[in-house]
């Protein structure tokens, strides 16, 4: 019996470099992704603590929240 053409063609088979360029490959993607989402979730945390900075300010009645005032610094770190 003689082999079928598919089985005989060399580029049907991975070698070992190519599968290794594949791994890498895989592993950027998963990072990136990976990155994409900290930096996402970091985003949407900082997003949410505003809101919440301002719904804390409405809640107490006060007439301007737009100019919300930060936290000084303590007394002793002043330059």
């Amino acid at each position: 019996m003689t082999p079928s053409r598919y089985e005989s063609e060399e580029y049907l088979e991975q070698n070992e470099e190519e599968a290794a360029i594949a791994g890498r490959r895989k592993s950027l993607v998963a990072l990136a992704v990976l990155a994409a989402l900290v930096v996402a979730g970091i985003f949407l945390v900082e997003r949410l603590r505003d809101v919440s900075r301002l719904q804390d300010c409405l809640m107490t009645h006060v007439t301007n929240c737009s100019e919300m005032v930060t936290p000084s610094q303590p007394a002793g770190t002043a330059r």
